[in-house]
């Protein structure tokens, strides 16, 4: 009797195979016949693996294979040894001189057509990811990033290797080397359709712009972009052109700070249907581009006080501080008193100055009782006092301008977009970041990348979003399929959802194995959820757990 563990990895198995990835691959890297496993086996391999729940590095790839069932999975006559760090280096090497971004985007086009993905609505984001390791610069002098790379016949010039290097982490690990990895992701599932790798000290503004254009070069489909904050620039506004977008609008503009403060009752209020959310509208050229200013107030952010108290006492301890040092000071005369106190006022937003008053200041006299005729010390200055006060209106206007934010669209067509569909598509932004948290996750592989080159860290990240693709795909699918048939599977907190994270549903998969008994082979542990949650993925599936029959 033979005992091999099988899992949740049927699972992404199948959906790989649905996918058509291993075919592609091999399209792309023709297999040469002295190998054992194809290059589209190795990715396969590494995408399971990816998802293994093993944060085991690339020299223990093949020890990850030794417990599973892994001919089943990858193909007759594969053995774990097959999978080796050479092996894998190799594949990675090729990977890299196909061209990340390109190969990314066969995928890409392959999974939106096989799986009917909507892509009007695009979530375009950026982030740093860490790596281990020296990583001494390319021999190439001055090289940033590689170039893009799109599909041709033409041949392209060598790509050029990314800087590992220091730059601004969003890991907070100032410490380490890292690259910049751009996705954009849509809406529909937050499946990953587009994949940017460029060099750790590349600032994530400079990279949405050309994201946008060659995103746009290479897919027909009119649409939107969606994005944060760091996009929102006269450069980027003015480099995109036509193309839709609608981002955040950073408060350090004026007159964006100006809007968050201002009155709504010289606004024009717009329906939202929603209680939570007020919204205003006013049109607004910045960048010499036309378009719509969305002023949003949380008015849950607005009730609940945590979320804007801390804010303000630590606001009044820094007030408190710079007073205390302003009534030390003396000056020479009361309106340089004065003013000083002036300047200090007119910078409070929700303070007050009271018990305001000038004292003078003398020089101290001589020890002992002064003599009937000693005149008064003559002054040799003047002090202010003050107290810090809120105003009566503090708390109410502090905590309206933190509930309060403003979207930007060059969409002009109210009717098309209006308020409310334009902040139902920016809250979407989350399905990207979730990516990012996923690809960062200390149970993903990813959290030890260290391999030698950084052509196969570049390469490394596309497996990264592969795996991310397979994963948000699997999710996606399953969903879809529950609602499709009203059904639900329980949660952690054994209630039923329709709406359950793919996560959950590999470990649901724990304990399955693929036994052969007398020649036979067996399914051990299969319970009527597991059974229907394979038979809701479909036939691809249903084949490594043989359950179709």
């Amino acid at each position: 009797m033979q005992i091999e563990n099988l899992d949740h990895l049927g699972l992404v198995a199948g959906l790989i195979d649905e996918l058509g990835l291993v075919e592609l691959t091999d399209e792309q890297i023709e297999p040469h016949c002295l190998e054992h496993v194809s290059a589209g086996q190795v990715v396969k391999a590494m995408i399971l693996n990816a998802l293994g729940f093993l944060s085991a590095p690339l020299y223990l790839f093949s020890e990850f294979f030794e417990s599973k069932a892994v001919s089943h999975l990858l193909g007759a006559e594969v053995e774990a040894h097959h999978l080796n760090d050479d092996r894998l280096g190799r594949v990675l090497d090729e990977l890299y001189a196909a061209g990340t971004t390109s190969f990314f985007l066969k995928v890409a086009l392959q999974a939106v057509k096989r799986f009917e993905i909507d892509i009007q609505q695009r979530h375009l984001d950026a982030t740093s990811i860490s790596v281990q390791g020296e990583y001494p610069p390319p021999c190439e002098a001055g090289a940033e990033a590689r170039p893009e790379l799109k599909p041709s016949s033409e041949t392209l010039a060598e790509p050029t290797p990314l800087r590992l290097c220091r730059g601004y982490s969003r890991d907070h690990r100032p410490d380490l080397k890292q690259f910049l990895m751009t996705l954009v992701c849509a809406a529909d599932g937050g499946v990953p359709l587009w994949l940017q790798v460029a060099s750790g000290n590349e600032h994530d503004t400079q990279q949405f712009a050309r994201v946008m254009k060659a995103f746009g070069d290479q897919w027909t489909s009119d649409g939107i972009f969606v994005m944060d904050a760091a996009f929102y620039s006269e450069p980027n506004l003015q480099q995109v052109g036509s193309l839709g977008w609608l981002s955040r609008v950073p408060l350090t503009l004026s007159a964006a700070q100006d809007l968050v403060h201002c009155e709504v009752t010289t606004l024009v209020e717009v329906p939202t249907g929603r209680k939570d959310y007020r919204m205003w509208e006013v049109e607004q050229t910045y960048g010499e581009v036309p378009q719509r200013w969305i002023l949003v107030e949380s008015q849950t952010r607005k009730a609940n006080a945590a979320l804007w108290q801390p804010e303000l006492d630590k606001l009044e301890s820094r007030l408190n501080r710079q007073l205390k040092s302003l009534t030390q000071q003396v000056f020479a005369c009361k309106p340089d008193a004065l003013e000083a106190l002036m300047q200090f006022q007119d910078g409070l937003e929700i303070h007050q100055l009271t018990q305001v008053s000038v004292q003078s200041v003398r020089a101290k006299r001589p020890p002992g009782r002064p003599a009937k005729s000693a005149e008064l010390t003559p002054v040799q200055g003047y002090r202010l006092q003050a107290t810090l006060a809120r105003t009566a209106t503090a708390e109410d206007t502090l905590s309206r301008q933190r509930s309060r934010f403003i979207l930007a669209t060059n969409q002009l067509d109210k009717t098309l977009w209006p308020a409310p569909k334009c902040l139902s598509e920016y809250k979407g932004q989350q399905s990207v970041e979730r990516g990012f948290r996923f690809l960062k996750d200390p149970l993903f592989f990813a959290s030890s990348v260290f391999v030698k080159k950084p052509q196969r860290v570049e390469a490394l990240a596309l497996i990264m979003a592969l795996t991310l693709m397979v994963y948000t795909l699997a999710e996606r699918k399953l969903r879809q399929a529950l609602a499709a048939q009203h059904q639900t599977v329980h949660d952690q907190r054994k209630q039923p959802t329709a709406k359950p994270t793919f996560r959950w549903i590999m470990q649901k998969f724990q304990g399955i194995h693929w036994v052969t008994l007398d020649g036979q082979r067996l399914i051990s542990n299969l319970n009527d959820e597991r059974r229907l949650i394979i038979h809701l993925l479909g036939p691809p599936v249903e084949r490594y757990y043989h359950a179709s029959g």
